[in-house]
């Protein structure tokens, strides 16, 4: 695989027709209405979670072809519905099976699946593409450790689809997998962590991203170089979340999808509030970062975005407790100030060093504290 960067595309493929297609459904006849069919990719209106609980309480997001129907939880203790025809469960699995395959799966495998099958999509995500490329796939479903390394010792288990932390607990225990599929918590974008479930499950780990609303959208493969986009399902673009302007490879902000293919709730320039970076190869679009953070209360610090859940996992990377932390942030002549006390250890040089080179600013006071009782964000200014 060849990390060369090619120049970014401004639109996804044939758009136009996408576009055409879309303004059929009732979610989108109000906000492609006033759309000219000439018009530019960058001025499509985004989609949010709000409008969608708005076209579900109209009655905007069922499908007559449903065959499948999953729920995902949305902000203030709502749910909303996730639609998918027969069509759409298969394109999933395709482009699934084909995402699977680049990662190291095979038909001969036995792949054990820890998400949940209830009433969310959880471990269906990952049953789509696995079935597809024909491997031996057990929805095992969350918990239950001592049953769990039975069934990885029993059958023979090589692949294992699981949250890091779980993932982790049951190489403690014993399991041994060649290879997990690691999604559901940060996996690459907290330092470290990959090594440490690797030295527990004696395995390669591999960062999958994807969410109830969209599927699959990205997953590593073997070369650890980024999660490569399943550019034949989604197609993704990060904004700036203040001005909505699409960034410039490299650069860090709010993750935007498309569906391509989709028939039931397509998603279409769909904010997902998660925090990343796009990276255009010759041989594909990556995260080369994979997922670190969400957008949810960016703050504006010496003229930079600095992100609090972000910061979280950078603390988490250095061993620090990021549940017990907190980014004071003031004004001095005239001036911002930012400083950050927190529990546990380190080097305080090396992490200022570190936090100056990550988040583009210098950090001016750092206090490591055993027994630090976090407030989380002190704005002080004003």
């Amino acid at each position: 695989m060849t990390n060369t960067l090619s120049p970014p595309s401004s639109a996804p493929p044939d758009f136009q027709a996408l576009l055409g297609r879309l303004r059929e459904l009732p979610l989108y006849h109000a906000s492609l209405a006033d759309v000219p069919g000439s018009v530019n990719w960058t001025d499509v209106p985004f989609l949010t979670r709000d409008r969608l609980t708005q076209a579900f309480q109209a009655g905007e997001l069922s499908h007559p072809d449903a065959v499948r129907v999953h729920l995902t939880p949305h902000p203030g203790g709502h749910w909303l519905p996730e639609y998918a025809t027969r069509r759409d469960v298969e394109a999933h699995g395709q482009a699934g099976a084909r995402a699977f395959a680049a990662a190291g799966v095979s038909a001969a495998d036995y792949a054990q699946i820890a998400f949940g099958y209830h009433r969310f999509a959880g471990g269906w995500l990952m049953q789509d593409g696995l079935e597809a490329l024909g491997a031996k796939t057990v929805p095992f479903g969350p918990g239950e450790s001592a049953a769990q390394l039975e069934c990885i010792q029993q059958l023979g288990v090589r692949v294992l689809v699981s949250a890091p932390s779980f993932a982790q607990k049951l190489g403690e225990a014993g399991a041994r997998v060649d290879l997990l599929i690691s999604s559901g918590e940060p996996l690459t974008s907290i330092e470290g962590r990959r090594e440490k479930v690797e030295a527990a499950l004696g395995c390669t780990a591999l960062d999958c991203f994807a969410s109830s609303e969209a599927g699959l959208m990205a997953l590593e493969t073997p070369a650890k170089d980024g999660l490569r986009v399943l550019d034949d399902w989604v197609y993704l673009e990060v904004i700036d979340p203040e001005t909505g302007a699409v960034l410039p490879d490299g650069e860090r902000g709010e993750l935007v999808v498309t569906h391509l293919t989709k028939e039931a709730m397509p998603l279409l320039r769909f904010r997902t509030g998660d925090l990343t970076r796009l990276e255009h190869r010759t041989d594909g679009v990556y995260l080369p970062g994979g997922v670190f953070g969400n957008v949810g209360g960016m703050l504006k610090v010496k003229g930079v975005k600095l992100f609090p859940r972000e910061l979280a996992f950078w603390l988490a990377g250095h061993g620090l407790d990021h549940t017990q932390h907190t980014l004071r942030i003031w004004s001095q002549h005239g001036a911002d100030r930012v400083g950050i006390s927190v529990r546990g250890k380190g080097d305080l040089d090396a992490l200022k060093a570190d936090f100056q080179k990550r988040f583009a600013m210098k950090l001016d006071e750092l206090l490591l504290d055993n027994t630090h009782d976090g407030k989380g964000v002190l704005d002080e200014r004003n």
